[in-house]
């Protein structure tokens, strides 16, 4: 588990006020760094999921809310993402998927039916397919099917950001 880098936060006060967030979803929490930080960029009348499989990291990412006074506007659901998302309910204004990423190709239905026109889908953890963290991470062939299945879905437009390991879509 590797925070987001500090230097990406700005992103997310770009991503809310393009979408106008009101809902943003993440799968794959950590510590809680990332959805703390999107829920303050986007405003009090944002509310987040988070998905994270990991018991304890969900527990400190909760406490970490609550320390933050975010508790009420930040909910963790314990769980992996594959078993999580075909639960949900609604559409969400941002996507960000950190989580396992031999799990991403499952997701494409669900972020069909989750992200709504206009919504913004950023996939992290893309490194397996581009050699990063010296290439000795597992799951090139997950990335390279959801990536490939995602650009060639009529649904989304995708752009590979160069060097970040990230993916940015737009929900059509």
């Amino acid at each position: 588990m590797f925070p987001s880098d500090p230097l990406q936060a700005p992103l997310w006060a770009v991503l809310a006020s393009l979408t106008h967030a009101r809902r943003i979803l993440e799968v794959g929490c950590g510590h809680g760094y990332t959805a703390a930080v999107m829920a303050s960029a986007a405003g009090p009348d944002c509310r987040v999921d988070t998905i994270e499989e990991d018991p304890d990291h969900a527990n400190l990412a909760e406490q970490s809310f609550e320390r933050r006074g975010l508790s009420a506007r930040i909910r963790v659901l314990r769980g992996r993402g594959q078993n999580v998302l075909p639960r949900l309910k609604g559409r969400y204004d941002i996507v960000f998927l950190d989580g396992d990423w031999r799990e991403y190709p499952g997701y494409i239905p669900h972020l069909r039916r989750l992200a709504r026109p206009g919504s913004i889908v950023v996939t992290a953890n893309l490194n397996p397919l581009f050699g990063g963290w010296g290439g000795r991470l597992p799951g090139k062939p997950a990335i390279q099917s959801y990536l490939t299945r995602l650009v060639r879905d009529p649904h989304f437009r995708t752009y590979v950001v160069p060097g970040e390991w990230h993916s940015i879509s737009v929900r059509v």
